[in-house]
């Protein structure tokens, strides 16, 4: 995929058995040629793949281990998905729709190739971006499931 157009690794990893990740970022039009690529060297062998053009720059950060803590007046969303690219598209798709924050990126590593998210905010604005990722993945049918849970105590630290 590198020896195909100028794209940077973003991510290369086993993350289950008989599983392995490949993450490219670079301009739009490498990154589809060297996607293209690697679906064709990897045929029907690949699990899953996603091309996303505009992805949010807060996913990017949190692919790369960036996390943030929910605010204690904040509500909490958690979205569990059956891939990892299902995980992406849902997250790109709930921080563009309201003003939510990505605290945490799971993807594929200990947990079976799947992915998980939580998203922090108001309530409302919570709500919106959950709605958001589950319709962003619907086609996908990898939505394995999803919680909301509104002003959790203020002594609930919790995370992935």
């Amino acid at each position: 995929m590198v020896k195909r157009a100028d794209v940077s690794v973003l991510l290369a990893e086993p993350i289950s058995p008989g599983k392995y990740l490949i993450l490219i970022t670079g301009g739009e039009a490498e990154v589809d040629e060297s996607w293209r690529a690697g679906l064709a060297d990897g045929a029907d062998a690949v699990v899953d793949s996603l091309f996303l053009p505009g992805v949010h720059a807060d996913v990017l950060d949190a692919i790369g281990g960036a996390s943030s803590k929910r605010g204690k007046e904040h509500s909490l969303a958690v979205v569990e998905t059956s891939t990892v690219a299902a995980a992406i598209v849902a997250a790109d798709a709930a921080i563009k729709e309201a003003p939510c924050e990505l605290t945490q990126l799971r993807l594929g590593k200990g947990i079976g190739g799947k992915g998980v998210f939580t998203l922090a905010g108001e309530l409302w604005d919570v709500q919106a971006s959950l709605a958001a990722a589950t319709t962003a993945i619907e086609e996908r049918g990898a939505t394995v499931g999803t919680e909301i849970v509104a002003r959790p105590d203020p002594r609930f630290e919790g995370g992935l």
